[in-house]
């Protein structure tokens, strides 16, 4: 799986402004702050992406499929991977 540069920073703008308008650092909410500490360990390795997007899915309250919508945009090769929410 290829990412774009500076994944993680784009994906955790998009996700604070989406599900986290009024939290103004990250930390002061806990949701949002796990959603940076998963996308941190999706980015490092140490998550399969089923795993990341199961992960934020439960954190901002959402279908895995508009997650999988949001994140996938930052995604410019699957090599072959199909995402499948079951």
């Amino acid at each position: 799986m290829k990412l774009i540069q500076d994944f993680f920073n784009k994906v955790a703008s998009e996700l604070d402004k989406t599900y986290f308008p009024t939290v103004k650092f990250y930390r002061d909410s806990e949701d949002c702050a796990k959603v940076h500490y998963n996308l941190e360990l999706f980015s490092n390795g140490c998550l399969t992406y089923t795993e990341l997007i199961s992960r934020l899915s439960l954190r901002c309250n959402d279908t895995k499929l508009n997650i999988h919508a949001i994140v996938s945009k930052y995604v410019t090769d699957f090599n072959g991977y199909i995402y499948s929410s079951k």
